[in-house]
């Protein structure tokens, strides 16, 4: 009986990538991979922006998610299909908040449209929190629906905790200013809205109108038009006399596919998941190479999931850790399999790519509340457990198979003697054969040369290698 163990099984299928089969599928990996490296350092091309028939209607935007940078280039995107198409455009808003960074973005696109730009809080129940104060206030009519709020723009840190005082001043000094010059610019109450910052104060849609904050409280989109109806409003091309609302065709943009699955994935505890899974998944792959389906299922979730990191701001430091993460995995298999430091020290690595993966707001970049953008801590420690505990039983199944006589393979030399097998691997005059379901490493009996695809006869089994022979005819 032949004994073949499962370490030298391993090696042995690693040698399949010299078929053409898995050379064409490392080839599809590695373009695969590249695609997730350019949606990795993607800033979001933007797409073409939608045909649209000129004239004077209204054109409504949803923006009713968290201000990030796949709902600035969306916005952005839609207010310049709409410039010079429209009459006017209604912002319908209804977001906990979001990045300081993009509502800067955002807030600078409203100043600049030459197209009045309406915000309308809604549906009732609706928030424009923190970063949707600064929205709100920026556009040139600032609507609400009733039980409606607008404010709470104080700065926080990254998981929502205090600044510090020297940090918390500076940090609300910034916001204030730009809220402060909004105002300015808008002819909105100055003290009400810096209150929204300093003190971190909300106010009803009522409340708002009261102060000077928001313009008028409407129950719907045609009450908004007939309110704004006559009014003149100043654009970045000159005032602006806002006639025939009521009677114009209103159009309505929407999340496309596209902008749904950059939402989707544009997720910090998502893509983390994702790019960890992938890369389990490949780990599986290169232990049993040639099973193709979860090396591709891996592959696909590490595109999807360094994708998604792609749309957030994050830093190379942590994408750098997890790569060696994966690369430290696959180690343990090839370079000593079953010797346990690569794999440790790979779990180890992944956990830390996700803790650096982004940025830490409370040192460079303090954020409004719901903007926060880090990988949970729990679903961190939860994922370096699974890892760890994964390497562990690996570990322990390298090890294991290492051992002499511990593995026996499904042909015995009673069975492949006289069989005929193909070869995968030319044989010059040692290669690789194709026998009873797996890979072995074979030589010829005379030392001649085979090419890949001939048929070979086994005459006899040294070790774990099948001396051959060419079958009579194929010579």
């Amino acid at each position: 009986m032949v004994e073949r163990t499962k370490a030298t099984s391993l090696r042995g299928a690693w040698h399949i990538n010299s078929t053409i089969l898995a050379r064409t599928r490392l080839v599809l990996w590695a373009l695969m991979v590249a695609v997730g490296v350019y949606g990795l350092v993607w800033v979001g091309e933007e797409s073409e922006a939608q045909s649209l028939d000129r004239g004077d209607g209204v054109y409504l935007i949803q923006l009713d998610r968290a201000i990030d940078p796949v709902s600035e280039r969306y916005l952005a995107r839609e207010l310049d299909a709409a410039q010079e198409q429209f009459a006017l455009v209604v912002i319908v808003l209804d977001t906990p908040g979001g990045l300081l960074d993009s509502t800067r973005s955002m807030v600078n696109a409203i100043l600049e449209s030459r197209v009045p730009i309406a915000v309308y809080v809604s549906p009732s129940g609706a928030h424009a929190a923190s970063a949707g104060t600064f929205i709100g206030a920026a556009a040139n009519i600032l609507a609400m629906a009733p039980v409606t709020e607008i404010g709470a723009a104080a700065v926080v840190g990254g998981q929502g905790e205090d600044l510090g005082e020297t940090l918390q001043v500076k940090a609300n000094e910034d916001a204030a200013a730009l809220l402060r010059g909004i105002a300015e610019k808008r002819g909105r109450n100055v003290d009400a809205l810096e209150a929204t910052v300093f003190e971190a104060k909300a106010y009803s849609a009522e409340e708002a109108v009261e102060i000077g904050i928001a313009d008028v409280v409407v129950n719907d989109i045609d009450e908004l038009l007939h309110w704004a109806e006559g009014r003149t409003v100043e654009t970045a091309s000159g005032p602006v006399t806002l006639e025939d609302l009521q009677h114009s065709r209103i159009e309505e943009s929407e999340y496309s596919v596209w902008d749904r699955l950059l939402g989707a994935i544009a997720n910090p505890n998502l893509a983390f998941l994702l790019i960890s899974l992938g890369g389990l998944a490949l780990i599986v792959e290169i232990w049993n190479f040639g099973t193709f389906i979860p090396g591709t299922i891996g592959v696909v979730l590490l595109v999807v999931g360094f994708a998604g990191v792609g749309q957030l701001p994050f830093q190379w430091a942590g994408v750098v850790l997890i790569v060696l993460a994966l690369v430290l995995l696959a180690a343990e298999v090839f370079v000593t399999p079953g010797f346990g430091f690569f794999g440790i020290a790979g779990a180890i690595a992944l956990v830390l790519g996700g803790l650096f993966l982004f940025p830490f707001p409370s040192i460079e970049a303090p954020e409004l509340p719901g903007g926060q953008i880090l990988v949970s801590r729990w679903l961190l420690a939860g994922v370096g457990v699974v890892v760890l505990l994964f390497m562990i039983w690996l570990i322990r199944e390298l090890r294991i198979a290492a051992r002499p006589g511990s593995y026996i393979p499904a042909g015995t030399s009673e069975t492949l003697i006289g069989s005929s097998v193909l070869v995968t691997d030319a044989l010059a005059p040692m290669g690789e054969v194709y026998a009873v379901g797996e890979n072995w490493t074979a030589r010829t009996s005379d030392r001649s040369s085979v090419d890949v695809g001939m048929t070979v006869k086994v005459v006899d089994v040294d070790g774990v290698t099948l001396v051959v022979q060419v079958e009579a005819g194929d010579d």
